[in-house]
């Protein structure tokens, strides 16, 4: 199947943080330690693609779309993709 996923890791339990930022709470206890996405995508046999730079944004759901089978692409939402 010719499917693409995006995932967005942002290395957090994303809801809770925004819960927590709404109720003017600390964020506290949401940090998580994930492996990557687009290894473990390429280890079960789909194309797996990790985007760490702003500059690779545009070639990457590309290359994916173009791919003819499965795959994923894992973009870092760190500061600098930000």
């Amino acid at each position: 199947m010719n499917v693409t996923h995006v995932v967005l890791h942002n290395g957090q339990l994303g809801k809770i943080s925004k819960e927590q930022r709404a109720g003017c709470f600390d964020v506290w206890e949401t940090a998580l330690k994930n492996p990557s996405f687009a290894a473990f995508a390429t280890d079960c046999g789909l194309l797996g693609i990790r985007v760490e730079r702003a500059e690779d944004l545009d070639a990457a759901p590309r290359q994916a779309l173009d791919h003819p089978g499965p795959a994923l692409v894992e973009v870092m939402t760190d500061a600098q993709l930000i």
